[in-house]
């Protein structure tokens, strides 16, 4: 493409893997093995077998999640009021030009 010229031009696809379960089988070695192929284009993608699902990695049992709030409104107020103090502004609403 040259400067100044508006065509836009798609980057190159990544290549796509698609290992065998035999392969699957060791996601490391299978990852040493396409890693000269993958380090050309720096990015890949690697698509499991169709059947294959991740293992759960949550011990439900001994999770806890504990949901917090965040008061948007009041946190927007605090920098407001800060920047108030510190500009010496007045209220208002203020939009860079």
């Amino acid at each position: 493409m040259e400067p100044g010229s508006d065509d836009f031009l798609p980057p190159p696809e990544c290549p796509v893997f698609e290992p065998s379960w035999a392969e699957f089988r060791d996601p490391l070695g299978y990852i040493a093995k396409i890693r000269p192929i993958a380090e050309k284009s720096g990015i890949c993608k690697i698509r499991p077998p169709a059947d294959w699902q991740p293992p759960f990695a949550v011990e439900v049992d001994n999770f806890r999640f504990t949901p917090r709030i965040q008061r948007l409104n009041e946190l927007e107020f605090q920098l407001l009021r800060r920047l108030r103090q510190e500009n010496h502004l007045s209220p208002g609403v203020y939009s860079q030009p």
